[in-house]
């Protein structure tokens, strides 16, 4: 979910849908749509949500939507107008339960200060960007530089035939031309950018890997160190979001059980995450087979530690049918075998009874 990373947090709203048999959903919004308001005690416990919204009324005016969510249901109101010192909130219809048994609204934390990933190096970003701008308008104004002359007075004609032609003729010997300029050294200003970008890495703990110098002939234990940052930011950010989905299952089950549906334990689900970064496809390869001939883990979590596998218990329970199935194979192998050698030692016997008859 990328609204954390952008506002510090985001909002989740669980509702049942509209079809002929509900479901659970969900619907994310934006901190600034949706507030939770939780108690003052160590435990934080949510007391209530409010989701609000602008709308607009068929006559142009204007007026403020709003819901209120309970522990057990929601109410609706709206507002007669935009006026904060006038206004008054009229209730829309009857409370609704909701059947969730909590507040229906799970919030996501992108950190324990709840802030974006910008937000501590927004001043350099935007210093960056002046940099650049600057940059641009130096080279504009230098393409559009100011000729002077000097010791010259230049006729109109002249200075029509100038930027028609590119050339000026038939000015004194003893004058001169200069294009009126502001130099700017390039190498500093540079120099500055890349000193901005790398503070932002480094503000931010995340790596510049397009930088040529980032990989380069370095090991995968030295491409491990360099991303150690991430990935520990990356390992907190997963922690806030398991914590707000188990909560969310639990919601989940409380409206299933309300409906006659047997919930799933929140134990029985495991979260993973996948974090999009290279791995090095042949040591884990390697690593598993060499787990799986020491006969130190089960198939399921050998399997769970391939990256393509989706379901390592289906995964699992697929090489167990292929291996039922390869056996049978080969039994089946021996069976016209076994069978020709019957019908061989029947006819066998009943040639010795013929025998016998004709003594």
């Amino acid at each position: 979910m990328a609204r954390p990373c952008i506002y510090g947090e985001s909002c989740e709203l669980l509702y049942a849908s509209t079809e002929e048999q509900p479901r659970p959903r969900s619907a994310v919004y934006a901190p600034d749509q949706i507030v939770l308001v939780q108690d003052d005690t160590v435990e934080h416990k949510d007391l209530f949500a409010l989701w609000f919204e602008q709308r607009e009324r068929t006559d142009r005016s204007r007026y403020y939507a709003v819901t209120v969510y309970t522990t057990t249901q929601y109410q609706q109101y709206e507002s007669t107008s935009l006026d904060k010192e006038n206004y008054v909130y009229n209730p829309v219809g009857a409370p609704v339960p909701h059947f969730f048994d909590g507040v229906p609204v799970v919030c996501y934390e992108n950190n324990e200060e709840r802030q974006g990933d910008f937000e501590q190096v927004a001043n350099l970003i935007d210093a960056r960007n002046e940099l650049l701008s600057d940059r641009l308008t130096d080279k504009r104004k230098f393409v559009n530089s100011i000729l002077a002359a000097f010791g010259a007075v230049l006729p109109q004609d002249t200075i029509e035939a100038a930027k028609r032609d590119r050339l000026i003729d038939g000015i004194p010997q003893d004058a001169r031309l200069e294009y009126i300029q502001k130099t700017f050294d390039e190498n500093s200003m540079k120099v500055l950018d890349d000193t901005l970008v790398s503070d932002i890495h480094k503000m931010t703990l995340t790596p510049d890997m397009t930088d040529q110098a980032f990989a380069g002939n370095a090991s995968g234990v030295a491409l491990k160190l360099k991303l150690l940052a991430l990935h520990l930011l990356v390992k907190s950010k997963m922690s806030a979001m398991e914590a707000g989905l188990k909560k969310r299952w639990t919601l989940y089950n409380n409206w299933l059980a309300h409906n006659g549906i047997d919930p799933v334990s929140v134990d029985d689900v495991d979260m993973v995450f996948t974090v999009a970064l290279p791995i090095d496809e042949a040591q884990i390869v390697s690593m598993v087979c060499t787990l799986k001939n020491a006969g130190l883990v089960d198939d399921q979590t050998l399997l769970s530690l391939l990256w393509f596998v989706k379901d390592p218990a289906e995964a699992a329970e697929n090489m167990k049918q292929q291996k039922q199935e390869n056996q049978q194979q080969y039994m089946d192998s021996f069976a016209p075998k076994t069978e020709d050698e019957d019908k061989d030692k029947n006819e066998a016997k009943d040639e010795e009874k013929d025998e016998e008859k004709d003594a």
